[in-house]
């Protein structure tokens, strides 16, 4: 059950933190351009332009709200821990204060997290007491703009132009790409065969170039099917959230 324990906070932590740094994957290795003219003017930008646009202004994101959930989630080994629904708060750069409904030993459980610094507490499953988890991931490790999970995401291929959408009343550009699912093993657990690729989704904010939405769609861990997308919404920018450790 220890184990269970730690691997289910790791997980939840990762769900939390995923955009934070997921929707940052233009300052590495791709040879794109600083124009965000286009973007600026409210004219239809390049991808280049839009997303160099979003890596600086997410720089100045201090908290946002994500919602995540899992479609045609495929079938659950009773070793495996996977997150089914997920909605929680992120105060940049390292607080974080969530909850999840989970499959742990083939059961359905609710459980809470919150992390703050390099402190991380997760309630029981049985018993709903919290309790401190040792040696899980620092969130200021994700959430930095500069390192973050950049040389992970940085590798998607055959990146759109934007396309016109709308995410929950909000305009934006969507774009898409391809994404190998290997890149994804730390946070899905892996188990898929070599070479699989996923589809990759997202809307960014017109008026403020901001993600509001990122799909993720594929077989990205063991059980997964061709038809299992993992949609992580954001909202709530900057708005004002207090995360403290809980007493114990």
């Amino acid at each position: 059950m220890f184990s269970s324990r730690i691997l289910l906070g790791r997980t939840l932590i990762f769900t939390m933190l995923f955009l934070a740094g997921a929707l940052l994957f233009t300052g590495c290795s791709l040879p794109w351009q600083h124009n965000t003219t286009a973007v600026a003017n409210g004219t239809k930008p390049t991808a280049q332009q839009l997303l160099t646009a979003l890596q600086k202004n997410f720089r100045g994101v201090s908290a946002f709200h994500v919602v995540m959930k899992v479609d045609n989630p495929g079938s659950v080994t009773a070793q495996q821990v996977q997150i089914r629904s997920a909605n929680g708060d992120v105060v940049m750069p390292d607080k974080v204060k969530g909850q999840a409904t989970v499959i742990l030993s083939g059961q359905s459980v609710t459980v809470n997290l919150i992390s703050v610094g390099g402190n991380q507490f997760i309630t029981d499953p049985i018993t709903g007491q919290w309790r401190v988890i040792k040696g899980l991931l620092d969130p200021r490790t994700l959430t930095n703009p500069d390192t973050g999970i950049l040389s992970l995401i940085n590798k998607a291929q055959n990146v759109s132009q934007p396309s016109d959408d709308t995410v929950n009343g909000v305009p934006c550009w969507r774009v898409t790409g391809q994404l190998n699912a290997r890149y994804l093993a730390f946070f899905t657990g892996g188990g898929v065969p070599a070479g699989s690729m996923l589809q990759m989704s997202t809307c960014i904010g017109k008026a403020d170039s901001l993600p509001y939405q990122l799909k993720v769609t594929g077989q990205a861990a063991a059980g997964d099917t061709a038809k299992t997308t993992r949609t992580f919404l954001l909202s709530n920018y900057n708005e004002n959230v207090n995360i403290a450790a809980p007493k114990i």
